[in-house]
């Protein structure tokens, strides 16, 4: 059987996730395990303290996990070599190269070192457990399948999922099977803030009806967002989704403008403060952190740790530190000039492949010293976050989104949640922040028009 729950932006779904885990563990007298999931490591600390705050410490019964260890740990490691014949012993996370080709060569090299990839991982873990794939095509096969999920089916009695929106398609097919073997699913989330994966919980959900699946009213009231926030948020929402506040909390919601004396002291000064400052992604003068995820070749990675083993190194630190200095070479010098460095650093020869793909990752990373004066975070970054005071740098889409100036048939896809989610990251005071740069079609006059006809002031000062 599977609950679904579908609650907003500040309804306390971990809060609800973590009293039913204590409610069930408190209930039950079988020596199976349950399992709470969610998507990140913050917010699998966010349950394991609520669960320790509620009653002092985690039950042994109990296993707080991300996703993809549960995965890894209960599905890939322990049975991928039964059903489908692949090894793995170890997972990577680091990006990808963004080129095909450079990409499946690497995914290659990872799966002939016993290495998978995260981004494998949902797929892994759907083709190991599900009986109707293809690569389990006689009855054997499937019987095989088949001692997996009842031997899963022993070990676990509860899963509990936090941001089940976060899920991609494969990964609810494989709580779907789970439940379908015996393993009782609870989920909860908001398909509003799915960014990742914008249409797999609502289809996923649409699917499941009528099949053995619960799906709970859904729990519209938030204690976090304030009133002011909610008159924009709300239009974004579907009708049996709108959210009311139920603290009293009014809040406010104000602009200011580039040209503004204080506009760089008002971002700076909020940023030291530790609140959220966020636009949709890097654009213009504004940089986020993701933009310099650097990620090295596999070979030269293994020529690097050989490198630190004779010098009595440990390999993964060594790597991590010269990750760490072309990052930081990446705000003044160029990708040729970072090579360069590397090579004379620790005495290495790249191959011609090596060098052509380090290249052309550096170039696409590259970020010069004078292209951003302003280092922010993007609107994914911030999902799951909150704090009393948020500044979001409006450009064109996300304006176009909140005014609805699009089409129907771009209603409710990855950019409209984006909106939703930079619009609600806040508990008390929402700052838009205005700079002409980011607009291509609207200039701030009839930008500034829109916000005023909601009730939205400018502020020209902390």
């Amino acid at each position: 059987m599977i609950e679904i729950q579908i609650a907003g932006a500040g309804a306390g779904k971990t809060y609800n996730l973590s009293e039913k885990i204590i409610q069930f563990h408190s209930e039950n007298t079988s020596h199976k395990l349950i399992y709470a999931i969610t998507y990140t490591n913050a917010a699998k600390k966010k349950i394991n303290d609520e669960i320790i705050k509620r009653i002092g410490y985690i039950p042994d019964q109990v296993r707080v996990e991300t996703v993809h260890s549960f995965f890894l740990n209960e599905i890939i490691y322990p049975y991928s070599h039964f059903t489908i014949s692949e090894v793995y012993n170890n997972a990577v996370s680091y990006s990808l190269p963004t080129v095909h080709a450079y990409k499946n060569k690497k995914l290659s090299l990872l799966k002939q070192k016993c290495i998978i990839h995260s981004e494998s991982v949902f797929n892994k873990a759907k083709m190991i457990i599900d009986r109707s794939n293809s690569k389990h095509g006689n009855k054997t096969k499937k019987a095989k399948v088949d001692f997996i999920n009842s031997h899963i089916a022993a070990k676990i009695s509860h899963i509990f999922i936090d941001e089940a929106q976060d899920l991609d398609g494969d990964a609810l097919r494989v709580f779907e099977i789970l439940s379908e073997n015996g393993v009782a699913v609870y989920m909860i989330g908001d398909p509003k803030q799915a960014i990742k994966f914008p249409g797999a919980f609502r289809d996923f959900i649409k699917q499941s009806t009528g099949k053995d699946c619960n799906v709970l009213s859904n729990n519209n009231v938030t204690k976090r967002v304030p009133v002011e926030v909610l008159k924009l948020s709300n239009p974004l929402c579907l009708l049996d989704e709108k959210q009311t506040n139920t603290s009293g909390k009014e809040g406010r919601v104000t602009y200011i403008k580039s040209s503004n004396i204080n506009y760089r002291s008002l971002i700076n000064h909020y940023k030291s403060l530790g609140h959220l400052v966020y636009i949709e992604e890097k654009q213009g003068c504004y940089d986020t952190h993701c933009s310099r995820n650097v990620f090295l070749p596999l070979s030269l990675e293994e020529k690097l740790f050989d490198i630190a083993l004779s010098r009595n190194l440990d390999g993964r630190l060594f790597i991590t530190s010269i990750i760490s200095e072309i990052n930081d070479r990446l705000k003044n010098s160029l990708p040729k000039q970072i090579i360069t460095w590397l090579s004379r650093h620790v005495d290495l020869r790249l191959e011609k492949e090596e060098y052509a793909e380090l290249i052309q990752h550096l170039d696409h990373v590259f970020v010069s010293g004078e292209s951003s004066k302003y280092v922010v975070s993007s609107i994914e970054a911030v999902k799951g976050l909150e704090s009393e005071v948020c500044i979001f740098i409006l450009n064109q889409t996300m304006y176009d989104y909140i005014t609805q100036n699009i089409p129907k048939a771009k209603y409710h896809n990855k950019n409209w949640n984006k909106a939703y989610v930079a619009l609600t990251r806040s508990c008390n005071t929402l700052i838009f922040a205005l700079d002409p740069q980011l607009f291509s079609r609207n200039n701030l006059t009839e930008v500034e028009s829109y916000l005023k006809s909601k009730g939205i002031a400018e502020t020209t000062t902390l």
